[in-house]
C-alpha cells in the first residue's frame, strides 16, 4: 500500500518523460512493442548434442530458452520491472511462467506453472528446476493450478467479483504474498513453447491482469534462406515472438538486451558456470539457504576487516619502531662524527 509491494521495490526516476510515460499509456496493451526475432540454432544444436554424447544429459530448446532468459534478466535487471498504477517497480526475484499441455489431445487438460529463480543458477540447475516443475504439474495439480480451479468453480457473478477484488488489492499493493507467489500472471516473463505442438512463433498479447512485462513465444525450428558473409545460404532458424511493455525500459536498453540474448544462444557454454549478482539491491535472494549464506558472508567480511585492521596496526607500529631506531642511529652517527672532528 502507498507504493509498497511485497514483490518489488518502487523505482524513482529522474527523467520526467520516463516518469510520465505510464500515465500516458495506462495499460500494457497501450504500451507493448512486438518483434519476431529469428535465432540461428546450429550452435545450440551442437552444444545439446555434445552434452548428450559426452555427459549423457539431454537438453532441449525449452531448457536453453529459459536458461538464457534467466541469465539475461540477471545481467540486464531493468528488464525485470513492472508497472502498477503508473508506478514502476523493480521485481524482487526472477520467475518464469509456463502453460503445459498434460496430453497432446484436443480435449487434453492444461496446467499452468510458475518457476522461481535467483539468477545465479547454471544451465544444469535451471534444467533440473524446469523438469521437476513440469513433471509435478503433469502428475498432480500444483499450488497455482489449485487456486485457478477454485476460482473456476465459482459462478460467473462471484468469479467476476473475486477477480475485480484481486485487481483492486493488487493495485493497492495489498494482495497477499502467497497469492503473488502462486499467480502465473505476476512473473518476470511468460513463455509459451509452441515448438512442442509443431507450431511457429506468434506475437502474443500482454496481460493487463498481473505484472508480466515480457511474453516470449518459442516457435518450431525450420530451414530458411539466410545471409552469411554477404552470401545467401540455407540456415536452421527458430523464431521468437517477443512482446514487451515499453513503459519500464527505454528502446536502447531493449535493443542492446536483445543482442546480448541472441549471443547467449551461440555461447551456451558460458551458462555452465554460475553467475554472481553483485548488486543485491536489484534482486533480493530468497530462501533460508541464501539468508544463511549472506549471514556467513557478512561474518566473514567482518572477520577479514578486523584482521586487516590488526595487520595495518602492526605494520604501523613496526614502521614507527624502525623510524625511531633510524633516528637513534642517526644521532649516534652525528655524535661520533663530532667526536672524530
Amino acid at each position: 500500500m502507498f507504493g509498497f509491494r511485497s514483490d518489488g521495490k518502487r523505482i524513482k526516476y529522474e527523467d520526467v518523460l520516463v516518469k510520465m510515460t505510464p500515465h500516458f499509456m495506462k495499460t500494457r496493451n497501450d504500451a507493448n512493442n512486438q518483434i519476431m526475432h529469428p535465432v540461428r540454432v546450429e550452435d545450440m544444436d551442437a552444444w545439446i548434442r555434445e552434452k548428450s554424447e559426452k555427459e549423457g544429459i539431454v537438453f532441449n530448446y525449452l531448457h536453453c530458452v529459459i536458461a538464457t532468459i534467466v541469465r539475461l534478466l540477471a545481467q540486464r535487471p531493468r528488464l525485470n520491472r513492472f508497472v502498477v498504477r503508473g508506478a514502476v517497480y523493480q521485481r524482487n526475484c526472477i520467475s518464469i511462467s509456463l502453460t503445459v499441455k498434460r496430453s497432446l489431445r484436443d480435449d487434453g487438460a492444461e496446467s499452468t506453472l510458475k518457476i522461481p529463480f535467483t539468477g545465479e543458477e547454471t544451465i544444469y540447475e535451471i534444467k533440473e528446476k524446469v523438469d521437476n516443475a513440469i513433471k509435478e504439474s503433469i502428475d498432480e495439480d500444483n499450488g497455482t493450478q489449485k487456486v485457478i480451479q477454485k476460482l473456476a468453480f465459482m459462478p460467473n457473478w462471484l468469479l467476476r467479483f473475486a477477480v475485480n477484488t484481486i485487481r483492486f488489492l493488487d493495485g493497492c499493493g495489498m494482495l497477499g504474498k502467497k497469492l503473488l507467489d502462486l499467480s502465473p500472471f505476476h512473473t518476470s516473463t511468460y513463455v509459451t513453447y509452441l515448438k512442442s505442438i509443431k507450431c511457429d512463433a506468434v506475437i502474443h498479447h500482454l496481460y493487463n491482469f498481473g505484472t508480466t512485462g515480457i511474453f516470449v513465444a518459442v516457435g518450431k525450428e525450420k530451414y530458411e534462406p539466410v545471409v552469411e558473409k554477404e552470401e545467401l545460404k540455407v540456415g536452421k532458424v527458430m523464431n521468437l515472438g517477443i512482446t514487451m511493455d515499453e513503459r519500464f525500459c527505454d528502446g536502447f536498453y531493449f535493443a542492446k538486451s536483445l543482442r546480448v540474448w541472441n549471443d547467449m544462444f551461440h555461447n551456451l557454454k558460458d551458462l555452465e558456470q554460475p553467475y554472481k549478482i553483485t548488486d543485491t539491491t536489484i534482486i533480493k535472494q530468497k530462501g533460508k539457504d541464501t539468508k544463511k549464506r549472506n549471514k556467513i558472508q557478512h561474518k566473514q567480511n567482518k572477520k577479514s576487516v578486523k584482521a586487516n585492521n590488526k595487520a595495518e596496526k602492526k605494520e604501523i607500529k613496526h614502521v614507527k619502531k624502525l623510524t625511531k631506531m633510524k633516528k637513534k642511529e642517526d644521532k649516534k652517527a652525528e655524535k661520533e662524527a663530532r667526536k672524530a672532528s
